[in-house]
């Protein structure tokens, strides 16, 4: 969803634009009241100006209709009308009637003219108009506040600023709905849609020119990312072609490895059953050749051996092939690197190689007793048949991990044997003294207890095993 059609930033803009249609508002409203209030201002001073000359002309009239002893009641009566400061008397100074003040050069001007003249004084305009038409003989002179006139106009421009600000806010808000607001919508529900995966819509561009660039730009976007999803698509395509091919590739590989793996293990099946299956044809062949020969008993004798010693090589192909069949227990690490070391320590193999156990305080693991002592047998039998005078056996926990380490002084492996070494029928003895089947036996069982080994070795300076346990 575009952020423009949240609720959230809805009401947000919708805020926005109320605030900022306000605060136009009102500076319009300002300056429409200033600049009104400053011609009205002037427009009434002038307003003010003529009807003070007005009233002075109306004034010197019926002055100029009267007897100058008429005067006195003219200015009275004008006076009582709201007219301040009328004064008539003569251009020589001498007959005043009302306030008048001394002949200034207004006056003169008037008495020299015959015209009205006027002046601003403060808050009021005196004006000076000449009596008769001809050369005057006296003069009227008044004042009139610019305030009574000034007053009733703040209403007006209080109304008339109102009606702007009516008239200006609607207009400012058709052209915003119509030039901001309806792109915007128009752009917004465009980009909802190409947010929901259809890049081709259309976009508006018929808006001012900062919002076209937008649209185009969104428009842009939207063809932009119709381009990156068709190469997406061929992509993908691509890609599953490509992974259905390498998996029918890793399948073949695969396969072929198992082949590879069947018929190493055939053949070193086959080459370990030969010489013992030979033999034991040839002590046929002589019995029934010779039946009741004396020395039968020691043919068979040997055949036995021989039996025997195939026998021992497919029990041992079995218990590397067999599964792990039975529960396993809590086993005391200790107890069984010590019964090991027991265990190999009488046969006639270990005459001259000392044995040495090391075992901190390991505790238990989890496992099965007999095929771990069977591993442990195993490597120290290796050990002891790589020519090894000095074997050490131990045992040590590390966190979650208890290790076990079988490590000889004796020939060594040679590095590109390293490889190879649990494989199995993989041996460097010669025929007859091994089958290969040990380390692969013991790889088998350390794996199903969830473990690993590991094998360092150094030519001519000895080798060590590692079987890593889970604790």
């Amino acid at each position: 969803m575009s952020h423009l059609a949240t609720p959230r930033r809805r009401a947000a803009l919708w805020v926005e634009i109320g605030v900022n249609l306000a605060l136009l508002t009102l500076a319009v409203t300002v300056l429409d009241v200033g600049v009104f209030s400053l011609a009205t201002r002037y427009v009434l001073r002038e307003a003010s100006v003529d009807l003070a000359e007005s009233a002075a002309v109306v004034v010197a009239a019926e002055a100029a209709a009267q007897d100058p002893a008429d005067w006195p009641r003219i200015v009275e009566e004008h006076a009582r009308h709201g007219l301040h400061g009328v004064a008539i008397w003569s251009v020589r100074g001498d007959t005043v009637v009302g306030e008048a003040a001394e002949v200034d050069a207004l006056v003169k001007r008037t008495v020299a003219s015959r015209e009205v003249y006027s002046e601003i004084e403060g808050d009021d305009v005196r004006v000076v108009a000449p009596v008769g038409n001809g050369r005057p003989s006296a003069v009227v002179s008044l004042r009139y506040p610019l305030s009574r006139v000034e007053r009733p106009a703040w209403g007006v421009v209080a109304a008339h600023a109102l009606f702007s600000a009516g008239v200006i806010g609607l207009f400012g808000w058709f052209l915003l709905r119509r030039n901001v607001l309806e792109p915007l919508r128009r752009i917004s529900a465009a980009t909802t849609r190409i947010a929901g995966g259809d890049f081709g819509a259309p976009v508006p561009a018929d808006a001012p020119e900062e919002l076209a660039q937008l649209a185009g730009a969104l428009a842009s976007m939207g063809a932009a990312l119709q381009g990156y999803q068709e190469r997406t698509r061929d992509q993908l395509a691509s890609l599953e072609s490509a992974n259905l091919e390498l998996r029918r590739a890793q399948d073949a590989l695969v396969r072929t490895e198992k082949l590879a793996s069947v018929g190493r293990l055939a053949a070193g099946l086959a080459h370990e059953l030969g010489n013992p299956l030979a033999a034991v044809r040839g002590y046929l062949e002589l019995i029934v050749g010779n039946p009741n020969a004396a020395e039968n008993q020691e043919i068979l004798v040997r055949a036995q051996v021989d039996v025997e010693r195939m026998h021992r090589l497919l029990r041992n192909l079995l218990d590397y092939a067999r599964g792990d069949e039975s529960e396993p227990g809590e086993v005391d690490v200790e107890e069984l690197i010590l019964e090991a070391a027991r265990t190999v320590q009488h046969q006639p193999i270990f005459r001259g190689v000392e044995v040495r156990v090391r075992a901190s305080t390991v505790g238990v693991v989890r496992g099965e007793p007999a095929k771990l002592h069977q591993v442990l047998v195993n490597l120290l039998l290796n050990a002891a048949e790589a020519g090894a005078r000095s074997v050490e056996l131990g045992a040590e926990r590390d966190g979650s991990e208890v290790r076990l380490s079988v490590a000889d002084d004796g020939e060594g492996i040679p590095p590109e044997n390293l490889h190879r070494l649990f494989e199995p029928f993989f041996t460097t003895r010669a025929p007859g003294q091994g089958t290969g089947l040990g380390l692969a036996t013991a790889l088998r069982v350390v794996e199903q207890h969830g473990g690993r080994i590991e094998v360092q070795s150094e030519a001519r300076r000895g080798t060590r095993f590692v079987c890593f346990l889970p604790g």
